[in-house]
């Protein structure tokens, strides 16, 4: 105990308290953090074969749940933006994590042109409908003329009627005007 001590090492209960988890839940990251690495001593052991902590990994423990928290991201991913890994293991991750996100990217653009296409279509059959309404409109202004022009022929047909009745209704009173004076005046009945 005085060597780990002196070492500033920290026996798991010790690290698991300073990392506010449980002793079971420290193995576990350390599992992952050995996988990761492909190190299975990656951590300093004591006598007993349990392992030893320095103030470093309590830092990359805090580091590596902090990133598991992000979109799309696990603790053994994130593990692996923390710890050294072989150089082939690292390039296949992020190759994969290159092609994860095209996939994803690829997905995206697919919806988006899917609803620029609904867009597209709505935006068509509103500028038919605009037309044909623009089309009614237009039928309804010749309709409307012509029912005009209609009417004021009739207008004018009336008119013009009404002024030969006119006529013959003024000839009528002017012959009787006539007939009257032929028959002289009133008192010319009495002379007569």
């Amino acid at each position: 105990m005085t060597k780990v001590k002196s070492n500033n090492l920290l026996t798991p209960a010790q690290a698991a308290k300073d990392l506010g988890i449980s002793v079971a839940t420290l193995r576990k990251y350390s599992l992952i953090v050995e996988r990761t690495t492909e190190n299975s001593k990656y951590f300093e052991r004591n006598s007993q074969n349990n392992r030893l902590y320095t103030q470093k990994n309590i830092e990359d423990f805090r580091e590596m749940v902090k990133l598991s928290h992000g979109p799309k991201m696990t603790l053994e991913t994130s593990a692996m933006q923390i710890y050294p890994t072989s150089e082939v293991k690292k390039d296949k991750t992020e190759d994969g994590q290159q092609e994860a996100k095209v996939k994803e990217l690829q997905v995206t653009v697919a919806k988006l042109e899917s609803e620029n296409k609904k867009r597209e279509l709505t935006i068509k059959e509103l500028q038919d409908e605009l037309n044909d309404a623009q089309k009614a409109k237009e039928e309804l202004q010749v309709e409307l003329d012509t029912l005009k022009q209609q009417a004021e022929e009739k207008v004018q047909s009336k008119d013009s009627s009404n002024s030969g009745n006119d006529n013959e209704e003024i000839k009528e009173r002017v012959n009787e005007k006539v007939n009257n004076d032929k028959k002289g005046h009133w008192w010319n009945k009495f002379m007569g």
